[in-house]
């Protein structure tokens, strides 16, 4: 790097911003095991021809990594079929399709994100019947056989356009020949699962709970220190000597509570901070000068008060 200009040097880093900023995935055992699920998912409601197919949700506090596991997921069956069917280069093919439910969700909020993700044009007197109509025939022709739903608790059902808007959710599932993946925070406490449509909405979902990590046993630490050393491996750094971070591993637990959001967010403000003051490596000392979120900070507490959870060993790669 030193015998970059100003301007290239600038350049580099920017990139090097871009990159800590981006959403690469570790392999662990929750996008494993979450994969694995999914391709089951899929393969069965692919042979039936009954309407109650198989969903998935992914359930969590806040950062364990919801949203990034469910587009992984998204990302490799849009591979998967696109290379089985020779469609790679096919605009006119859709496996997977992705919306965010918004805040205080009305139908027609609901239909709106759909039609907006797939670029469709909406009118403004159109209507929540309408647009579902419009979505579904447009879903049909794409092949989408992947349909996910992030953000879900943010369908409130205790009031009315929210139990409308999940009617709407199930109506449109029902309708189309697609897994449907859920994702949302602490899902089971969630008034989309509670009452007579929730006890039919966890009889078709198959759930899995991200949970932060553990540091009660060995096993769990070095699960821990497997984690950290993987996201190590992420950053861009000149002079950071790789598997430093090692001694590090309880320190960062003790930040973060656990949570993996929290770690990469620590670790990539962490790695931005040592290039913009030239050290170009991370240690004690630009940690503790790193500010972490609050939301790590209760999760740590609640860990504690609540007792050790169960332990995990992911496998640490690059997710693809």
């Amino acid at each position: 790097m030193r015998g970059l200009s100003a301007e290239a040097k600038s350049a580099y880093d920017r990139a090097r911003f871009a990159w800590l900023a981006a959403d690469t995935v570790l392999e662990t055992m929750d996008t494993q095991a979450l994969s694995r699920q999914a391709r089951i998912a899929i393969a069965r409601n692919a042979a039936s021809t009954a309407t109650a197919r198989r969903g998935l949700a992914i359930s969590g506090a806040a950062g364990m990594g919801k949203s990034t596991a469910a587009l992984l997921l998204g990302k490799r069956h849009e591979r998967s079929e696109r290379k089985r069917l020779g469609r790679q280069d096919d605009r006119g093919f859709a496996p997977v399709v992705y919306t965010v439910v918004p805040p205080a969700t009305t139908p027609k909020m609901l239909m709106q994100a759909f039609a907006q993700w797939l670029g469709l044009p909406v009118l403004p007197r159109a209507t929540a019947p309408a647009l579902t109509e419009q979505v579904v025939a447009v879903l049909r022709t794409m092949a989408t056989s992947l349909v996910i739903v992030d953000e879900v608790h943010n369908l409130r059902t205790n009031r009315q356009a929210g139990a409308e808007a999940a009617s709407t959710l199930k109506q449109f599932a029902d309708r189309l020949d697609a897994t449907f993946l859920y994702a949302g925070i602490d899902l089971p406490t969630t008034d989309l699962f509670a009452g007579e449509m929730g006890r039919q909405i966890k009889a078709r979902m198959i759930l899995h709970e991200m949970t932060p990590y553990s540091s009660g046993t060995k096993a769990d630490r070095e699960s821990w220190a497997d984690l950290v050393l993987g996201v190590e491996n992420l950053l861009p750094l000149a002079a950071h000597i790789p598997g430093s971070l090692a001694e590090e591993s309880l320190y960062l637990w003790d930040r973060t509570g656990g949570s993996i959001g929290a770690l990469r967010g620590l670790l990539s403000d962490a790695a931005i901070g040592a290039i913009l003051e030239g050290i170009e490596k991370i240690d004690r000392r630009r940690l503790e000068a790193t500010a972490t979120d609050y939301a790590a900070q209760e999760r740590h507490r609640s860990h504690n008060s609540a007792g050790a959870s169960k332990s995990k060993k992911p496998g640490l790669r690059m997710a693809q």
